[in-house]
Order: structure tokens, then sequence, then C-alpha cells
């Protein structure tokens, strides 16, 4: 257990965004608390009204001193926190509760509050740690016109970048069926996009339907478009799926849906450690989250949290 410098134990942060998954975050949280208070372990409640106002109570928070932070929530969430260097430096537990859940499906964190809770405080004294990715895209309103954004699971651009648009306008309380309804859309709305990559073995153009870096294995609630991709190598995976008609993509995506695209002629997969990616008025998603437009710089970097599960 951690001790402030007078002796007391420091206590969890809890965090919550009242919003997440339409307030299923802020339901799952009460459970959580009731959880650990039960056995004798002090929380700090850490919230906010938006997205805003809850990463600026995370970095208070995180600054003044706790033992770690218990995210109740999901992917963007984790996004959210991820931003703040005083809040990456603490050990992190999950509780899933959003839409998607990719992460936490990543290390098989239960859905259960108890079991979740249950996994965090056994990790506790011994933590994984886990890389992250960081991209750099241009952003005229920062400091030096870049802005950088850190991600835990993958980066989006292109085909699953747009399904992840059509996903986050879907308000309806049902889960990462968003994604699939956006799938479907983007499908009937099929265009191929030009992408210039360039990593340390290899520059290409191509035209293409997506780019994604990925650090996990899945996106969007559990497709496998990564397979092989590991949290613990320093490395990230690229994958990149180029032009085909709408019946062959139909065809494509059944494939990658088990996780066995890897023989096909239309994706290539890469580990790299960075990558520059030009794609001219592609809008890119981290971890479901809008980033912004390129060219993007990517990075892996190693062993960047202590995560407990």
């Amino acid at each position: 257990m951690t001790s402030s410098n007078d002796g007391r134990e420091l206590p969890f942060g809890l965090v919550v965004n009242p919003r997440s998954a339409l307030g299923r975050g802020k339901r799952v949280a009460v459970r959580v608390a009731r959880e650990l208070e039960a056995a004798g372990i002090p929380i700090e409640l850490i919230s906010g009204e938006d997205a805003n106002a809850c990463a600026a109570a995370v970095a208070e928070a995180s600054r003044a001193g706790l033992r770690g932070l218990i995210l109740v929530g999901g992917d963007g969430l984790l996004g959210l926190v991820l931003q703040i260097a005083a809040a990456r430096a603490l050990p992190l537990g999950i509780v899933p509760a959003g839409s998607g859940n990719d992460f936490a499906r990543n290390f098989g964190v239960p859905r259960g509050h108890r079991e979740a809770v249950a996994r965090i405080l056994a990790n506790e004294r011994a933590p994984h740690a886990v890389d992250l990715g960081v991209v750099r895209f241009p952003d005229p309103g920062a400091p030096g016109g870049f802005s950088e954004r850190w991600f835990a699971g993958g980066l989006s651009i292109g085909f699953d970048a747009a399904i992840n648009r059509r996903a986050n306008a879907i308000r309806l309380p049902i889960g990462g069926f968003r994604y699939q309804l956006g799938l479907v859309a983007e499908i009937v709305a099929l265009a191929a996009r030009p992408f210039r990559v360039r990593t340390g073995t290899r520059e290409r153009e191509f035209d293409g339907l997506l780019t994604s870096v990925m650090n996990i294995r899945t996106l969007g609630g559990g497709i496998p478009i990564a397979p092989e991709a590991r949290t613990d190598d320093g490395m990230l995976d690229l994958i990149e799926v180029t032009a085909c008609s709408r019946p062959r993509l139909v065809s494509v995506l059944g494939v990658l849906a088990r996780g066995r695209h890897a023989g096909l002629p239309e994706v290539t997969f890469e580990t790299v450690s960075s990558a520059r990616i030009d794609a001219p008025g592609e809008i890119a998603y981290a971890d479901g989250e809008r980033v912004g437009e390129g060219p993007f710089e990517v990075r892996a970097a190693p062993a960047a949290i202590r995560l407990m599960a």
C-alpha cells in the first residue's frame, strides 16, 4: 500500500465520465465505490460535467497524490486520461463500462465490476508494463503548430476512421452495435483514399481503404484487425488495406472479422517503431476519438504505463 508523508494511506482515484456509454459508467462507478469502501480501501471520486472538466479533475488529483487510478468506462475514458502526464505516471486499473472496451478486452479484464476490482487489487503490487502509441499531427492552435496524442489501442485512418465517426454520431444505448451500423453505412459509401506511408524500411504510395497503427489486437468492439499485436514488445503493428470492389470488400471484411486476413493480397502487415502517414483530407481517430488531419507521425512508447490487470 502507498502512504503519504504523514503516514495516511493514499486513496485510489476513481475516474468516471458520467456520460460514458450514455450513463452506464456512472452507474457502474457507484457499485465499484461500494465494493472498495466495503474492503476498507479509501477512494477519491474524480469526474466532471464533460470530458474537459473530467480531464482537469484527473490532472489535479493525480498531482496531489494517489496510489493509482481506477477508470470506470471504456476506451474513450482511457484515451482522455492518457493525455495527462501525471496520470500516466500512476498505476492504472480498468473496470469496463464503455461501448467497445477493446483495451480491457485485450487483457481479459472481466466485464463484471466485482471481478474487475478483484483483478485490480490482485495486481496492484506488481502491475504490468504496457506500451502506448503517440501520434504527432498539425495543429495551428498549438505551440509550434503541432499537437501530440497518446493512444492505447490504435490509430485509424480511412475506412475504419469513417466508421468510428458514424458510430460516434449514433446516440443510442446499443453498445458495439453502433460500430456495425457505421460499417454498413461506410460500405454503401465506399471510396478509395490516396495514402503515402513511410517506415524505417520502405516508402509506399497506394490507393487504399485504410491504414491503421495498432498497439492491441482489436478495434470496434472486438474486430481482430491486428491479431499478432503485443503490448510489451516496444513496437506497433501497421496494417494497410488496398482498394477493392464493394463485393470483394464484403469478403475481405468477413475474413478480417475472424482475424485470418494476413494472407489476403489486399492486406499488408508491418511491425514498426515509427511511421509517417500522409492521407490528404482524411481525419484520424485514436481509441475511437477524433485526432485531426495529417500528415501523421506515429511512434511507439515502450512500457509507458503500469497496468493493474
